[in-house]
């Protein structure tokens, strides 16, 4: 009998000009960017609600959260729906390419900093480049833990 070894399937998505990858575990829908309702007081991170089909959505910005200049939208911006221990949210993204399947993956190990070590599970290759697989979990657990 043979075993086969099922790779993990990832959305690969762009900010700036390097590139991310979410489990697909995670993500729900891939949405057009939405007109976004601000809310007042709101952290920096998070950009507002939609309304997705009756359901009201917290959106946050990947960039914002990894520390990067904001950038206006695009016809590529996308809106990651991202289902994460029974609630829904979206993650505004620049791009989102495809979806890929890795050879092979890498931890994150400590030179990589706080930050990385907190928001990237690990890094995968595919074709030429490298891409930072982040933990999408963690992502939003320290969003939270910073702003108890």
């Amino acid at each position: 009998m043979t075993t086969t070894t099922i790779t993990p399937l990832y959305v690969e998505c762009q900010i700036k000009q390097e590139y991310y990858a979410f489990s697909i575990m995670y993500i729900q829908e891939i949405i057009k960017m939405h007109e976004i309702t601000v809310l007042p007081g709101a952290n920096k991170n998070l950009r507002g609600v939609i309304n997705l089909r009756g359901h009201i959505i917290p959106i946050y910005c990947l960039r914002s959260m990894l520390q990067l200049r904001t950038e206006p939208d695009t016809k590529q911006t996308r809106i990651v729906i991202i289902n994460l221990a029974g609630k829904t949210l979206g993650l505004v993204v620049d791009c989102v390419s495809r979806v890929i399947r890795f050879s092979e993956t890498k931890p994150v190990s400590e030179e990589f900093g706080h930050k990385g070590r907190v928001y990237l599970h690990g890094i995968g290759q595919y074709e030429d480049r490298f891409i930072g697989i982040l933990d999408v979990q963690e992502l939003f657990l320290q969003e939270v833990r910073g702003y108890e």
